[in-house]
């Protein structure tokens, strides 16, 4: 008996249909732990240096962290590995959410999935019966109705889906993938799974985890949650509230945003507005979070309850991340209500919060230097806040100038050229777009 670990990988060859289940070795888990660690040895092994992302050859492998499904404290997080269509190396993201531990439940520690299907499919996993179906009537539906639907067609109100929207069916550089309140965005590993043709991977899983010794695992957990309790209780004294306690819930509660707006950067990362605080904007953008937010929502088995519930006025209800409440608003220098209701068209469609909206602010800098000109913007509004939305639609669907922005700043402006280059400054590696408003990198 395997403990944490299920023991078995899911194989599946999209190109011609293959499934398999794969006993795993237990040394792999010995030397290189869970997900992050045998993804990577996973890829190295088997994907030739010579493969680019978008060859069949590349692999797109989701796998739960080792103790996703026991009572470990906050052990939650599926890590999606590949290569990365942005950097054109070794990549990886990770989302919170129920869709690891499910899969745990389900009887497997990672899906692999390598080729490409010839149609538009999703993946449904239900214990050992596991079908590729088929998604043609999904195609061009946003990542959170994906969801909805499949659970509709399945009858499977619990199954845990992780979908890509347009964005990822279009193969855009920072696409995502959704799931749930949370999403795996960073290094366009949405666009992977969109050019291997798995619009979602659907999971309900009813098995047991075992655990070697679980009287005193445990009581390891509970001395985890009574210090969770404690910091909560205690914060770091002299520290700003955002990184005074452990998580970050109070993304979505505090409504002090002087750090925040007053330190990092607006735009294309390139202006600081450090007078912009005030009491008449804290009561604003106070009103704005208390009418929108509905609930605070967790992940699976955690009590840092670091997403919330919004409902825009006019939009469906949608589940925002944390840490993406100020990316567009500051990005198109505009107030939190904007914010939270482009958030809501970017989840659907499935795009990275931190990449996209630098990527639009990059745009219109371009613009207004003339570097591109009103032609390469045909029937774009006025307002900046409209204009945004309008990048967004072109974006995603990689049309017009979209298709250039769709390749990130870094690609667009090699592209572009013409002193582009100069605008795109704030990226990793010379290749991917820095998260807009941390102090550290969150890959």
């Amino acid at each position: 008996m395997r403990y944490a670990e299920t023991g078995f990988n899911l194989e599946v060859d999209l190109s011609r249909g293959n499934i398999e289940r794969v006993e795993t070795d237990p040394r792999d888990t010995e030397l290189y732990l869970g997900g992050l660690g045998t993804n990577a040895k996973i890829l190295w092994d088997r994907v030739p240096p010579e493969v680019e992302p978008f060859f069949p050859e590349n692999l797109l492998i989701f796998s739960a962290g080792l103790l996703c499904g026991t009572p470990a404290t906050g052990c939650n997080r599926t890590i999606v590995s590949t290569i990365s269509p942005q950097t054109r190396l070794m990549a990886f993201s990770m989302m919170g959410g129920f869709w690891a531990p499910e899969l745990k439940h389900a009887g497997y520690d990672k899906v692999i999935l390598r080729g490409k299907s010839p149609d538009l499919v999703y993946l449904w996993i239900n214990n050992e019966k596991v079908e590729i179906r088929d998604a043609s009537h999904l195609q061009g539906k946003g990542a959170v109705e994906t969801a909805e639907l499949i659970q509709q067609e399945l009858k499977e109100p619990r199954a845990q889906v992780a979908a890509i929207g347009l964005a990822g069916e279009n193969r855009v550089y920072f696409a995502s993938i959704e799931q749930g309140r949370s999403s795996a965005s960073r290094g366009g590993i949405g666009a992977v799974m969109g050019d291997k043709r798995v619009k979602a991977i659907v999971v309900r899983g009813t098995k047991d985890i075992n655990v070697a010794r679980p009287a005193e695992f445990m009581e390891l957990c509970n001395e985890v949650l009574k210090y969770i309790k404690w910091r909560n209780e205690n914060p770091v004294p002299g520290v700003m509230p955002i990184l005074a306690g452990l998580g970050s819930p109070q993304e979505m509660k505090v409504h002090d945003e002087k750090w925040h707006t007053e330190n990092f950067m607006w735009g294309n990362s390139r202006v600081r507005r450090k007078d912009f605080w005030n009491e008449e904007i804290a009561k604003d953008w106070m009103e704005t979070m208390e009418t929108m937010r509905t609930r605070l929502i967790s992940c699976y088995n955690c009590p840092m309850r670091c997403g919330a519930t919004i409902s825009p006025p006019g939009r469906p209800t949608y589940m925002m991340k944390c840490f993406s409440k100020l990316t567009y608003t500051m990005a198109a220098f505009s107030d939190l209500e904007f914010g939270l209701g482009i958030a809501q068209s970017a989840t659907e469609y499935g795009v990275d919060a931190y990449s996209a909206p630098q990527v639009m602010a990059f745009a219109l800098e371009l613009l207004e230097n003339g570097i591109l000109t009103d032609k390469d913007f045909p029937g774009m509004p006025a307002d900046n806040e409209g204009r945004f939305y309008w990048l967004l639609d072109r974006i995603v669907r990689r049309e017009g100038i979209g298709d250039v922005l769709a390749n990130g700043t870094y690609w667009a402006a090699k592209q572009i050229g013409k002193g582009a280059e100069a605008y795109a400054h704030n990226t990793i590696k010379k290749h991917e777009q820095l998260p807009l408003k941390l102090s550290m990198l969150n890959p």
